[in-house]
């Protein structure tokens, strides 16, 4: 048994490192479209350096990983014509993980996690649990104040209220 699965890697050994070096390049492609999601996010310091190349990727990602997709998907499934099934096994989630990539760019995931906080609700400053390291947006407008925990607004970013009866948008 141990000899028949031996001469069958031998055998394709060739489409089995060709279909390595597609997965390999797929999880490439994936981490090129996550690399903008994991650079900015909240509570976590940015360089400038990081937030430029994050920046570029964003403005630049979906034609790249577009190109890539269809070049990934094309040659797997040319090498899966003629290879084996572990071939095929790798070529699989290589082709998924590429096409994941390339639609990835298409979403823009800080939407989905930063929607704003439409209906804040309030309690009086002496019932505010916070802590005395805590940081707040305040605003004051005719008399009336408002404080926005900065934890809170790491979430959402965005906070739509009125004060003194005029509308407002507290950003973060």
């Amino acid at each position: 048994m141990l000899t028949a699965v031996s001469d069958y890697i031998r055998k394709h050994s060739q489409g089995i490192s060709q279909a390595l070096w597609l997965f390999l390049a797929s999880l490439g492609t994936l981490a090129f479209a996550a690399y903008p999601i994991y650079v900015i996010r909240p509570f976590r310091e940015q360089t400038p350096a990081a937030l430029d190349r994050a920046l570029w990727v964003l403005l630049h990602n979906k034609p790249i990983l577009l190109i890539l997709a269809l070049a990934v998907t094309a040659v797997a499934l040319l090498v899966g014509r003629r290879a084996g099934w572990i071939s095929r096994l790798i070529l699989a989630p290589s082709i998924a993980f590429v096409i994941l990539g390339a639609v990835s760019a298409w979403i823009n995931p800080y939407e989905l996690m930063f929607h704003p906080f439409g209906e804040p609700h309030y309690i009086a400053a002496q019932k505010a649990s916070l802590d005395a390291s805590d940081m707040v947006i305040a605003v004051t407008l005719g008399g009336e104040s408002r404080a926005y925990p900065i934890r809170e607004m790491g979430y959402h970013h965005i906070v739509n209220d009125r004060l003194h009866g005029l509308p407002m948008v507290v950003t973060y």
